[in-house]
């Protein structure tokens, strides 16, 4: 088995050197690229995001620090997942257990509690309701047409968005009667990605069909993931102009997260998602759209703790059942120099579980209904646009007391090439229903930052932030998070392009002024992409300190390397053939904020694959 596990290694690194020399012709053929991709970066803040005020604007006036990641950024890194993705992205911190589907540790944003983030697909969190926990390895990355990452609290429109807003927006129907793609791979470990897409249009009907299968056994050492997925989206296009949608979302995953031999120790889990949405829009007149969308979303999850030696369970199995039914309706009105946008969101979620992690010997049963409606306007007067929000929420149980979430923000374009921005919200984020009657969690973000195309062939954005935040624990401290990002991109040049981000953040308490342990203090990425439309090749890295206590015992020296490439063997029309391979930390590094006898950091691990699209 090592033996051919060798050979396959080796073919790998052949089919590589394979690709490389296929590209060296036209990379030595070209020299700098033409103003194509020039403009494009320097029309970016043209770009719309949603995410900010939940209805489309240009990013030249959004206040808000927001990043956005497309189909193109995605395949170029060879994703599996959105928690694939998220590792590469500046100001995001977050570690998974293994190889690809893996469980994530934590995912956060500038330091901020992976319990404080707000996690959508399709409009639907996909936090759990026991702890808050978002697991970003069960989005299939093939799904997935663009995030819109919101760094920052994002209360006054989303309500419990305390430290941001990670919103995925799935791939809409083509315009042809049919199209569609196919790929499989397989790597180290038993590493298999296999899956099918079917999309277009018959008249008025739109249809996104996708399905397929994730696993590995053995990225590290005992660690598996199992898990297979299934998505569908339907469109119809009305005769008035209006839209009306529904997708249908399942996947289910066989995992072991632990295995520490120290210890006995091993965990299996089990779970499945559901979720389904059913949404109509429909413009009342030229300026003002209405938007109505219902959702379902269950989860369970099955966590099974027991001894390697003989079998035998530490304790009794943690079972738990999320469901949750909501709606949401939202008014748009659309005037020359002003965007408004009003709105409600209804929730009722219920959590049965055996237990929790706190208290497995304790079952729960709880339910909450929520309320929230907010109200966001963008005013544009030349290069000046100001922006400001509220919302209100209220909840039925469990710390009742209303919250009121007010944001401000202003964006003003200094010149062709240089654009301000900066704003102010207050957040809050609740428990999970596991905890019982715990205070509201609160936040004041405030963020100043420019961004500019000044010096030729490159983009610049600095963000400066403070974000104070209360009620997290027991303790009366506050926490004062005080930091910086800086992100840098060039345009290509040969077909080749830079790109780097930093992210500084120092956490302190406010009484004792003594470090937050846990909250990350540094992150770097950096990349080097090569795209000439037949070859195309990545390489990533990144780094982050996790500023553990030290009696943790936690490894995170130097950056994890991965390579990514990928070549147009054929292609006709439409219709393509194209070969993948990446390397995965390619120097077997250390990015573990826990003891590496408790949950190591995964290996070097290689895969290749193929995908037709037509």
């Amino acid at each position: 088995m090592k033996k051919l596990r060798t050979c396959y290694h080796n073919f790998c690194i052949i089919l590589a050197a394979l690709f490389m020399c296929c590209a060296a012709q036209p990379c030595l053929a070209s020299g700098m690229d033409d103003g194509g991709d020039t403009i494009e970066l320097y029309s970016a803040w043209e770009e719309e995001s949603s995410s900010a005020s939940r209805s489309p604007k240009p990013l030249s006036q959004t206040p808000e620090n927001i990043t956005i990641i497309t189909t193109r950024d995605i395949e170029a890194i060879n994703a599996h997942t959105l928690q694939d993705v998220l590792v590469t992205i500046p100001g995001i911190q977050s570690q998974s257990t293994g190889g690809p589907g893996s469980m994530p540790l934590f995912t956060r944003i500038q330091s901020a509690e992976s319990y404080h983030l707000l996690v959508l697909v399709d409009g639907i969190p996909i936090n759990t309701l026991g702890e808050n926990y978002s697991d970003t390895a069960i989005v299939p990355a093939r799904i997935i047409e663009r995030i819109e990452i919101v760094k920052g609290a994002a209360s006054s429109a989303w309500g419990q968005a305390l430290g941001g807003v990670i919103n995925v927006i799935t791939k809409t129907p083509a315009k042809r009667l049919v199209s569609g793609s196919a790929s499989a791979s397989i790597g180290s470990a038993q590493t298999s990605d296999d899956g099918l897409e079917l999309s277009g249009t018959n008249g008025r009907l739109g249809y996104y069909l996708s399905g397929g299968y994730l696993g590995f056994d053995g990225i590290p050492k005992k660690i598996t993931t199992f898990s297979n997925n299934a998505y569908s989206k339907l469109t119809y296009d009305l005769p008035s102009g209006g839209l009306i949608w529904g997708s249908f979302n399942y996947n289910h995953a066989n995992r072991t997260n632990m295995f520490v031999p120290l210890y006995d120790l091993k965990e299996d889990q089990r779970t499945t998602h559901l979720y389904a949405t059913l949404g109509f829009r429909h413009k009342l007149s030229e300026n003002l759209e209405l938007e109505i969308s219902g959702r379902h979303s269950y989860r369970a999850f099955d966590t099974f703790d027991a001894n390697i030696s003989d079998g035998a369970p530490w304790g009794p199995s943690l079972i738990g059942r999320d469901k949750v039914y909501g709606g949401s309706a939202k008014l748009t009105w659309r005037l020359k120099n002003h965007l408004i946008i009003a709105g409600s969101d209804y929730e009722h979620a219920k959590l049965s579980a055996s237990g929790t992690q706190a208290d497995p010997l304790t079952p729960v049963s709880r339910s909450i209904d929520r309320w929230g409606a907010y109200l966001n306007d963008t005013f544009t007067i030349g290069n000046l646009t100001l922006t400001a929000g509220a919302r209100f929420d209220r909840s039925s149980t469990r710390n009742t007391v209303d919250q009121f979430s007010p944001s401000i923000g202003a964006t003003y374009r200094l010149t062709d090439s240089t654009l301000l921005r900066g704003y102010t919200a207050r957040g809050f984020g609740l428990w999970a229903l596991s905890f019982d009657n715990p205070p509201i969690q609160k936040v004041w973000t405030s963020q100043i930052g420019i961004e500019s195309t000044i010096v030729p062939y490159l983009w610049q954005k600095l963000t400066l932030f403070r974000n104070e935040t209360w009620d997290i624990d027991s303790t009366l401290d506050r926490r004062i998070a005080l930091g910086t990002e800086y992100e840098i991109r060039t345009t290509p040049v040969f077909n080749t392009s830079i790109a780097a981000g930093y992210t500084f953040t120092d956490t302190k308490l406010t009484v004792t002024n003594k470090p937050v342990y846990g909250a990350p203090r540094h992150t770097l990425q950096l990349a080097l992409h090569y795209n000439d439309e037949a070859f195309r090749g990545a390489i990533t890295g990144r780094h982050i300190f996790w500023n553990t206590d030290p009696a943790d015992n936690a490894r995170y020296q130097g950056l994890i390397w991965d390579l990514h490439l990928g070549a147009k063997v054929w292609k006709k029309g439409d219709n393509s053939l194209e070969l993948f391979f990446s390397a995965r930390n390619i120097f077997n590094g250390s990015q573990t904020q826990f003891s590496p006898d408790l949950i190591p950091y995964p290996g070097r691990w290689f895969e290749g694959g193929m995908r037709v699209r037509f």
